[in-house]
């Protein structure tokens, strides 16, 4: 990371300084840069903002600006100094992960998007992540691809994939990078939830027509809670569920959504007609 410095030099015989030197250096008395006092403002002298590259050690650090020791007219000016202190933090691991199924049969093997940022923008690809499950243990691990994400800066991203719960339920997962680069990137971690539900027993298959065009409509959301998907090209979507009685949501943009209850002891076939909602309506919205 970069520090912004500003160092100020005042003579109390009020001498001009200006065209003399500032050293700033590090813990080990070594120089980091050299800036020159270049402006006087009301009897102080200083230099323009220097850039300062902070060390990659973590912890507290304390360094010196240096005036130079100088002889003019006559005048001498003794190398005096000044001591400041400032910490150092790891950059902080953003992670993120989406595109997790709503619900995923127990014990099957499924796939998601993860992704981390780091708090200073660096290039995180090929930094390693695990999938941590509800009793701790490490059920899938992968590695930051060049890849990142559309639409952000330096998100680096993966999919990753994993086998669900053998047995059926809600479930806290965690999604974790450890420290990396000598401490320089801290570790991070989020969390994900898991919904493992029975295998589907049958196939709900909805097909989604505009009610006065007649014509397919796609992106159309189909919902048996928790089972989701949503229609192609031709307005179907498919969702595979388990036996039982289910209350089938269908919304779509600018449309009234439809709703209804439906009982599932075979393959279902429902067709709906969505109409376009009212001017005002979609004013209010």
């Amino acid at each position: 990371m970069e520090m912004i410095v500003t160092t100020r030099v005042t003579c109390p015989h009020g001498c001009d300084l200006t065209g003399q030197f500032v050293s700033i250096r590090d813990q080990d008395d070594v120089e980091v840069v050299r800036t020159q006092l270049n402006s006087m403002d009301e009897g102080t002298c200083v230099t323009n903002p220097c850039t300062l590259h902070a060390p990659r050690t973590m912890g507290n650090h304390t360094w010196r600006a240096v005036f130079v020791g100088v002889e003019r007219s006559r005048v001498r000016h003794e190398e005096t100094s000044v001591t400041f202190t400032f910490t150092t933090l790891a950059h902080t691991a953003h992670v993120h992960a989406w595109g997790m199924p709503p619900a995923i049969a127990a014990g099957e093997r499924f796939k998601f998007n993860v992704g981390i940022k780091c708090s200073a923008g660096c290039n995180l690809s090929g930094r390693p992540l695990s999938v941590v499950d509800h009793d701790g243990v490490h059920v899938g691990t992968a590695k930051l691809r060049d890849d990142i994400w559309p639409g952000t800066t330096a998100l680096y991203c993966v999919k990753v994939e994993a086998t669900a719960p053998a047995t059926v339920g809600d479930f806290q997962w965690q999604v974790t990078t450890p420290q990396c680069d000598e401490g320089l990137h801290a570790d991070g971690s989020c969390n994900i939830a898991i919904k493992a539900v029975r295998p589907p027993d049958h196939e709900v298959t909805v097909e989604a027509f505009d009610s006065a065009t007649k014509m397919p409509i796609k992106g159309v959301n189909v919902m048996c809670r928790p089972y989701q998907s949503f229609t192609d090209g031709s307005g179907t979507a498919k969702v595979k569920v388990a036996n039982g009685r289910y209350t089938l949501y269908v919304s779509g943009f600018n449309y009234i959504p439809h709703e209804n209850i439906i009982d599932v002891v075979e393959d279902v076939l429902v067709r709906v007609e969505l109409t376009v909602e009212p001017e005002e309506m979609e004013d209010y919205r």
